[in-house]
């Protein structure tokens, strides 16, 4: 047995039962309770775009929504258990139930990638469409250029099938998705030793808090981390090669998701070394390969990245010594004003606490056997301690969430499910056997769906409603997309114009012009637009950095940024009192200036002296 297998599956790899044809359960598959689901969730967006006006939530598309999940998992129980319970059947299933899951953020926006990363992407692979280079500048976001992996794939099949990016790119994304799950299963079931119990660690794992909507989105992390998976497969059944070639493709593909990969092979060489094995020579090139290939694509080619996420890495580390200091506190929790239901809020925190005991029994019955009363440890291979610790890294993380609602921790949730879902599917498939606790771990997998839902994505992801600024797809509303394809079309492409957070965003996507914003370019945007005047420093800062146009959209006046900036988080009053009023963003209509678009709420002003 390879060095690094966890364990063989049982050779038979399932126990068909008589008289239950594997054509019922297709039959159920094909005809009912998937098309069902995502029946669910079409009605359920319809239902919010029919309340799109209202600011509070919708009862009947946040339940249908729900009721659309509860849908999938019950058609994935039922074809499951119709079947003849094998290997093909239970990977199928997983395979399923992921690309049924990225209907949602499709469903979100079908028209436009509408998510604020999507736009930086979406500008770098539509650069390589029209001939252009493969490493130009993105003035979006100068990190993007850096890791081109998505935007090459996307381009190179959109080239050669004639589609858009938003076609192309979605189904590029649902692709990835669909192999990470099937990764996941594979993993898995080399774990538990049993096809079910190896579904049942999919349906953990599709029910991590960025699954649907933050993995679903046009971006490079939804192309790696999938990918991660994917290498981890490969490694457990020793194919090296394959594993050191998706090693290089996730490198020029995302950053992070190098770096995750990097240690997770760095920890099954030091856990082989450990337990006093000596590691195949394969595994040991490909961690130093891992190792080696993003720290040389960081300094030869990717140095923006340091500057990109050293405010992150820094603001992580100051977060709790502030807080033992008492400099500051834990955030509220569900404390944004764009509300959800109450029944989300409460499965939220049931979700964290079913997880960490299912977790804790998972690795009990793992890790831990009984001999005359006295607990031990199971000796157990390389890869099977590095899915304790990629599952334990998800609640080390909560902290940090809980205190600083950081972000970069949250990046590692898709890759710590892996092993979550891996140690909690055993103790699942326990209670599933026993038809009194059958119930239970049902109601328990659907209330961890429902609150890592929420955990993740707030209301302005996941439902549309009225306009909200700098809230993502609530502010990349189909007037903001129609003002910027008509400056492309009008008025040519590269123009250098100023916008808040989303308008500078989508005119430098939608509308290829060259925006120019204090994050990329240290521009104090801001003093453009809030006086009440024309001023005279607003006036330099025109001149010094050769603005031509100037965007506003006039209902983020009087309205609090769900952010809490309009521009970037460097503006005077960021989180406190920042605003916009109707005088400062209409004070343009007037000398130096020419109102060249106007469709009601975006306007277009031209600079002309």
């Amino acid at each position: 047995m390879n060095a690094v297998a966890v364990s063989e599956p049982r050779a038979d790899r399932a126990t068909p039962v008589p008289g239950r044809p594997p054509r019922t359960a297709w039959a159920v598959l094909l005809t009912t309770g998937f098309p069902l689901a995502a029946l669910c969730f079409t009605e359920a967006y319809r239902a919010a775009g029919h309340n799109a006006s209202v600011r509070q939530p919708s009862a009947a598309a946040h339940a249908l929504f729900w009721l659309a999940v509860a849908v999938a998992l019950a058609t994935v129980g039922g074809v499951w258990w119709l079947s003849n319970r094998g290997r093909g059947t239970a990977a199928a299933l997983g395979g399923v139930l992921g690309a049924l899951l990225s209907l949602p953020k499709v469903l979100r926006s079908p028209q436009y990638l509408s998510f604020y990363d999507e736009q930086a992407h979406l500008r770098a692979t539509e650069w390589l469409l029209h001939g252009g280079s493969l490493g130009a500048a993105n003035p979006l976001n100068a990190v993007v250029t850096d890791y081109p992996g998505l935007h090459l794939v996307t381009a190179v099949v959109a080239g050669a099938t004639g589609g858009s990016v938003l076609v192309t790119g979605s189904l590029l994304v649902v692709l990835a998705r669909v192999a990470g799950c099937l990764a996941v299963y594979l993993i898995a079931e080399r774990l538990v030793r049993s096809p079910g119990a190896a579904l049942l660690a999919v349906i953990v794992f599709v029910a991590n808090p960025a699954y649907v909507f933050f993995d679903a989105q046009y971006s490079y992390e939804s192309l790696a981390a999938p990918l991660v998976a994917v290498v981890l497969v490969a490694v457990t059944r020793g194919a090296f090669v394959p594993a050191a070639i998706l090693t290089a493709l996730v490198t020029v593909t995302h950053h992070g998701s190098s770096y995750v990969l990097a240690a997770i092979l760095v920890v099954i060489v030091l856990a082989d070394l450990v337990r006093r094995r000596r590691p195949p020579l394969g595994l040991a090139i490909l961690a130093a390969l891992g190792v080696a290939l993003p720290v040389a694509w960081l300094l030869g080619a990717a140095r923006s990245t340091l500057a990109y996420i050293s405010p992150y890495v820094r603001s992580n580390l100051a977060s709790i010594p502030d807080f033992f200091a008492g400099k500051g506190g834990p955030r509220r929790l569900f404390g944004g004003y764009l509300t959800v239901p109450g029944y989300e809020k409460v499965a939220g925190f049931a979700a964290v606490l079913i997880l960490v005991a299912l977790f804790c029994w998972g690795a009990a019955r793992q890790f831990v056997r009984v001999e005359e009363r006295r607990p031990k440890l199971r000796r157990r291979e390389a890869p099977a301690w590095t899915l304790l610790l990629l599952g334990a890294a998800y609640f080390a993380s909560l902290p940090l969430v809980a205190l600083r609602d950081d972000q970069v921790v949250k990046r590692l949730w898709e890759f710590a499910f892996i092993g979550v879902g891996a140690l909690c599917a055993a103790p699942l498939a326990a209670l599933l056997k026993k038809r009194l606790r059958k119930a239970v771990a049902m109601v328990a997998i659907l209330v961890v769906f429902v609150g890592s839902g929420v955990a993740r994505s707030g209301e302005h992801i996941r439902f549309p409603g009225p306009y909200v600024p700098s809230a993502d797809p609530r502010s990349m509303t189909p007037d903001v997309i129609a003002a910027a394809r008509w400056m492309a079309d009008s008025q040519g492409t590269d123009h250098r114009i100023v916008g808040d957070r989303t308008l500078a965003a989508v005119f430098g996507s939608y509308g290829e012009q060259t925006p120019v914003t204090y994050q990329e370019d240290g521009v104090p945007v801001w003093m453009i637009y809030t006086p009440d005047e024309v001023t005279p420093a607003a006036r330099q800062e025109i001149q010094r950095h050769r603005i031509g146009w100037i965007a506003v959209d006039l209902r983020s006046a009087g309205q609090f940024p769900l952010t809490g900036f309009y521009f970037d988080e460097s503006e005077p009053g960021a989180y406190v009192d920042t605003h916009l009023t109707v005088r400062g963003l209409t004070k343009f209509a007037g000398p130096g200036f020419r109102r060249a678009y106007d469709n009601g709420n975006v306007v277009l002003f031209e600079v002309v002296s």
